[in-house]
């Protein structure tokens, strides 16, 4: 009889030893993992031409698809035509379940800019991990 109890409770026991991981995992992440859409950013300038030394605005929209309430990095940066990284905004957003934030950041135009073409982003992270990315050029004279 004393064995016909051990073993369903040791049984028992083994199974919610295994379970508990799984129920810490999924309380910790919220029940849902990161997901985010950005359109593709505007700029403030008619033509996409403008001058060293100048500053242009840049609007974008970021959504949240996933169904939780989320909180992502988003960062706004420009390469130069020669590989000059400029990153001219960078900040935490919340989120809740699919909603969506409009953008509007400056982005300064410094005066040893290098000419030619350049490529304005708009990334979205969610601790290290990229989840969504959009840019557009802005040629620099």
């Amino acid at each position: 009889m004393k064995n016909c109890l051990v073993k369903p409770a040791l049984a028992l026991v083994c199974l919610v030893l295994v379970a508990l991981p799984l129920f810490g995992q999924r309380a910790k992440g919220g029940g849902s993992t990161g997901c985010a859409i950005v359109d593709t950013p505007r700029l403030s300038t008619t033509t996409t031409t403008t001058e060293a030394n100048s500053s242009v605005g840049v609007f974008d929209r970021v959504t949240n698809c996933a169904t939780g309430k989320k909180k992502y990095t988003v960062t706004g940066s420009a390469v130069s035509s020669c590989g000059q990284e400029t990153v001219f905004a960078t900040g935490a957003m919340s989120f809740a379940g699919g909603e969506s934030k409009n953008l509007s950041v400056a982005y300064p135009i410094a005066a040893d800019t290098c000419a030619g073409p350049a490529t304005v982003s708009i990334r979205v992270y969610e601790g290290g991990t990229l989840l969504s990315s959009a840019s557009t050029t802005l040629t620099v004279q």
